[in-house]
């Protein structure tokens, strides 16, 4: 049998965050005051959920206990704490005057047992506290916390009257606040006025959230601007999308109108003909399935590349053998040693990999911008980046760092990019008239 656990909701604060406890045997109802057990000491909290079993896997460990009910002695108590929370409030916005600090004392609060004084406040900046926490625990002689919190924090602590002219949501009933964006302001149409979307912290209000997702179910139901639909009235194009009513404004043509609700297309008394949101759909697909036939396409050709140069390359050293896994005398999936004309490494397709002392500079040209560099070539002051590369046995085309002038090229190369194209041979002079050759 599944192992359950019983646990309660319980709220700290008015439309504050619902945490759980086990209340183990004892008896407790929606609306009672308890003492619970938590990690910052004993606190006083109101039951908003009732008690239910709960699987144990599911519940987030651990689990404190629900200690007992609240006693009349425990409301006076409380009564002591909030006069006390204001007289460290005045003190601490005092102190924090007189040293000049860059921050807003928001709230103050005592944990029930008076274990720990904390300070809710804002800032836009770091502030360096350590002396004002050295000033609160002379003065208090407990733990002190400073908590910093945001604007849409201090709107839920300090409360007021929205312009709809009731209590703040976020301080009635809202328990923890959802992310909005102007999106949801433009999906409903509501003027992009910021002095009508913003709140009292100066973010955008939470009631934006509200029917967002209603808004947007609606317009991917309804037909979109410009889409045929027939009507038991004609067939004509959508004009108009109006959310609000659940309907579309239909065009007939010679100054008729008519009106098209959602009830309607999902009846089939009114049809859409032809849809540009499934035409958008459809291209989307062909263009993905395309893709894809390209990218399948130009990866066998790549690969057909690769091969062919290794052929090439192996053709250009000079050397007829081709180093194949098993062959006897090498490990498979190892190239020859340095007396095959190979470094020793794995063999890679597209590895560009020679011996140095067997592939000479092509002549005429120098690394180092010495005299015998031809005209228009400029190497790089103190050694070329390239002439480090060979010694590491890499071969680098010297045209992918050096390019001419005119060429209009560009820029060169970044270091470390390998030419993967065919090694190119040294240029000869082609013989003269009446030069003998041989």
């Amino acid at each position: 049998m599944e192992e359950t656990v019983r646990i309660v909701g319980v709220r700290f604060k008015r439309a504050g965050k619902i945490y759980y406890f086990t209340p183990g045997d004892l008896p407790v109802a929606v609306g009672d005051e308890v003492l619970v057990e938590t990690a910052a000491g004993v606190e006083c909290g109101e039951v908003v959920i009732p008690p239910k079993d709960v699987p144990l896997e599911d519940v987030v460990q651990p689990v404190r206990k629900v200690l007992r009910h609240m006693e009349d002695a425990d409301r006076e108590q409380l009564r002591a704490k909030r006069e006390d929370e204001a007289a460290a409030e005045e003190f601490a916005a005092e102190r924090i005057a007189a040293r000049g600090l860059p921050m807003k004392l928001v709230d103050v609060e005592y944990t029930f047992d008076r274990s720990r004084l904390t300070f809710f406040f804002v800032s836009e900046e770091r502030v360096d506290f350590r002396e004002l926490v050295k000033d609160l625990a002379s003065r208090f002689g407990v733990r002190i916390e400073l908590r910093q919190i945001g604007v849409r924090d201090q709107a839920k602590e300090v409360g007021g009257i929205g312009v709809c002219g009731r209590e703040l949501c976020c301080t009635t009933w809202l328990g923890e606040f959802a992310p909005v964006s102007i999106r949801m302001a433009k999906e409903q149409e509501l003027s992009l006025n910021p002095s009508k979307l913003t709140g009292q912290c100066g973010r955008l209000k939470c009631c934006l959230k509200y029917e967002a997702d209603t808004y947007r179910s609606l317009r991917e139901a309804l037909p979109l601007v410009g889409d045929t639909v027939r009507t038991p009235n004609g067939t004509g194009q959508v004009c108009e999308v109006l959310v609000a009513r659940e309907s579309v404004a239909v065009d007939l043509g010679e100054g008729r109108r008519t009106l098209v609700s959602l009830k309607q297309l999902e009846s089939g008394e009114a049809v859409v003909v032809a849809s540009r949101r499934a035409a958008v759909a459809a291209a989307v697909a062909a263009t993905e399935a395309d893709a894809a036939d390209d990218w399948n396409g130009s990866a066998g050709v790549a690969v057909a590349v690769e091969t062919g140069d290794e052929d090439d390359r192996a053709a250009d050293n000079g050397d007829d053998r081709t180093v194949r896994d098993g062959e006897p005398g090498h490990e498979p999936g190892e190239a020859a040693d340095q007396n095959d004309g190979c470094l020793t490494g794995p063999a890679n397709v597209g590895d560009h990999r020679v011996d140095p002392a067997a592939d000479p500079e092509p002549a005429g040209v120098d690394g180092d911008g010495g005299e015998d560099e031809p005209q228009g070539v400029q190497g790089t002051a103190g050694g070329d980046e390239s002439d480090a590369d060979d010694t590491n046995g890499d071969f680098v085309d010297r045209e992918a760092f050096h390019q001419e002038e005119g060429s209009g090229q560009g820029r060169p190369h970044p270091k470390g990019r390998r030419r993967r194209g065919r090694r190119r041979r040294p240029h000869r002079r082609p013989p003269q008239p009446g030069e003998a050759t041989g």
